[in-house]
């Protein structure tokens, strides 16, 4: 695929055999069209074009849209821009099959379609009616229920069936270590868990530091420092027989959902890893701009996490 189209041979000889490049390559101008015949020659380069602009535009929703057009017997020439008509068409095909969300995004990727090639975007009044028709005709096995915030049952179940003989379970029990912390609440001692203030300055130009430990199984309240030296390898990672691996989510996950599944519980997402925070400091009652801030979060897309309101909802509107 090269700008949404296809491209080969045969489509090459149709653009010499076409008095105008725009009857195949909708929206094109003669200097694009010289481009694409030049493509074969540029093989490295015209394969970065299309995975980028395929990228972008969610090339499978333009195949589908194309593909859509052929079903319908759809003059090239209508292609793009697209008519109101057409994009309503187009969008009430997916009735019963998709979403009203999964459909807005094929609609914001064909306007992104037109707008590379600069054509007007028709979509309008009416074809925003015809979403929300789409949207509420959705089958209710296509409305998922949100996801639930992991608890701290389902990390004590964890934590007690990760074998710590072997390495990729210790990876994952690293990596889920900072969410028991955050959800134990009274499980530790303040005082015997390391902090900002007893981590060194850096003691060379690699950054490598030392690290006071307040409270050991050995030295108890006496404490012991550790160096904890720059390397070059991810944070978590483990070392099977076959070499260093970097530990994916999709791994680290699998393994998560593979003990629960084993214990009746439901199966989760890295989203529920989120949800538990939030509604962790929601329910501390740390105010939501500040989650924001420490979630990084350049949007409002974090109201998604708020889950758990039967106790949040007292917590803040019986105070006023």
């Amino acid at each position: 695929m090269i700008f949404g189209f296809p491209f080969n041979e045969s489509n090459q000889q149709k653009i010499f055999q076409t008095a105008s490049p725009e009857v195949f390559f909708p929206g094109l101008n003669l200097v694009l069209a010289i481009l694409l015949l030049s493509l074969p020659t540029l093989r490295p380069s015209s394969t970065h074009v299309s995975l980028t602009l395929d990228s972008a535009w969610y090339c499978s929703t333009i195949s589908q849209f194309l593909s859509f057009c052929d079903l319908e017997q759809i003059p090239i020439h209508a292609h793009c821009p697209v008519s109101e008509n057409l994009l309503c068409a187009f969008a009430t095909s997916h009735v019963g099959s998709l979403s009203g969300t999964t459909v807005h995004n094929h609609m914001a990727a064909l306007k992104a379609w037109h707008a590379y090639l600069n054509k007007p975007w028709l979509g309008s009044v009416h074809l925003n009616y015809m979403i929300n028709g789409v949207t509420n005709l959705a089958p209710a096995s296509l409305k998922h229920l949100p996801h639930p915030p992991i608890t701290r049952a389902m990390l004590l179940i964890l934590t007690s069936k990760l074998n710590s003989t072997n390495s990729f379970n210790i990876c994952c029990f690293a990596a889920v270590t900072w969410e028991i912390l955050s959800q134990w609440d009274g499980s530790f001692m303040a005082s015997h868990i390391p902090c900002r203030l007893n981590l060194s300055t850096p003691l060379n130009s690699n950054g490598s530091c030392k690290l006071h430990l307040p409270f050991t199984k050995v030295k108890k309240t006496r404490g012991k420092d550790i160096i904890l030296c720059h390397i070059n390898f991810p944070l978590f990672c483990f070392y099977p027989s076959s070499g260093l691996h970097c530990l994916t989510c999709k791994k680290f996950l699998a393994q998560c959902n593979s003990i629960w599944a084993s214990s009746d519980l439901a199966t989760s997402s890295a989203h529920s890893f989120h949800i538990s925070g939030t509604t962790k400091f929601l329910l501390a009652g740390v105010p939501p701009d500040i989650i924001k801030a420490l979630g990084h979060w350049s949007s409002d897309s974090f109201l998604c996490y708020w889950h758990s309101l039967e106790p949040l909802t007292p917590l803040h509107v019986e105070n006023l």
